[in-house]
């Protein structure tokens, strides 16, 4: 459905145009998608009906598969000093 907008849009567009959404579709060294570029698609304001079936199919199709908690605290050793920061694992702790 992203495709057929896509076609239909840029069709006297520039190829840089298509670039931009066909981004957040490659995959990276590893095979996988680029989650935040998916979710950028996913908060932009286009109103055609293709479009928004194919955000819906997008946000169908996401599964939380786990989740991590962790605090992080921040130390410096003066007040001039950069802060470091210091992350505590808790699923790991």
């Amino acid at each position: 459905m992203v495709d057929e907008c896509l076609n239909e849009w840029s069709a006297d567009s520039r190829p840089e145009i298509r670039a931009l959404v066909t981004k957040a579709f490659n995959t990276d060294k590893e095979g996988k998608i680029n989650r935040s570029e998916i979710f950028t698609l996913l908060r932009l304001d286009i109103v055609d009906e293709r479009w928004q079936r194919a955000m819906q199919a997008i946000r169908d199709a996401i599964r939380v598969t786990g989740s991590k908690s962790y605090i992080r605290f921040w130390m410096r050793e003066g007040i001039d000093a950069p802060r470091q920061a210091i992350t505590i694992d808790l699923a790991s702790a």
